[in-house]
């Protein structure tokens, strides 16, 4: 929680306030799809549909200002660390107008990578099943080599 003493009285702003605010600005940021929530709480939250705008923002508040935490899936093909750097502006810069606090630090935990159904696009379009760069998926108990064959769309796990 975030408090303000004022010759009135005392301001004070909860951490779901500010995570919000943060989680508003999120959903403006091009390449994140989505949040994980930060425990069973907010889980519990989004499976009722209760989920508020904070879910994925952990918010802890000290001398040295404001900490936010931010946990979140991006699109697959996007530059992740652009993008964790165009949160950590946006989020930081909502907040700090919003609450009018400029001490305010923001970590980006990158929880996934949301991909997309069908053919993976290759750098100039879809690879064509069993091109060389045809996308491979490592599933468990495997070697953790990678082959792509005709017969197998780009998805062939052996070893």
């Amino acid at each position: 929680m975030l408090e303000f003493q004022t010759d009135h009285g005392r301001i004070a702003i909860s951490d779901e306030v500010i995570a919000g605010i943060a989680g508003t600005a999120l959903a403006q940021c091009e390449g994140v799809v989505g949040t994980v929530p930060r425990g069973w709480r907010q889980g519990l939250a989004g499976l009722l549909g209760t989920e508020a705008h904070g879910r994925g923002v952990e918010v802890s508040a000290g001398d040295g200002g404001l900490e936010l935490t931010v946990r979140i899936v991006v699109a697959y093909g996007v530059p992740i660390p652009e993008v964790a750097r165009t949160v950590m502006r946006r989020v930081g810069e909502a907040v700090r107008r919003a609450v009018g606090e400029e001490r305010v630090r923001v970590n980006v935990h990158v929880a996934g990578v949301r991909v997309p159904q069908g053919p993976l696009p290759g750098p100039s379009g879809p690879a064509a099943p069993g091109a060389a760069g045809a996308p491979a998926v490592a599933g468990p108990g495997g070697s953790g080599e990678l082959r792509a064959g005709p017969e197998d769309r780009g998805t062939n796990l052996r070893g």
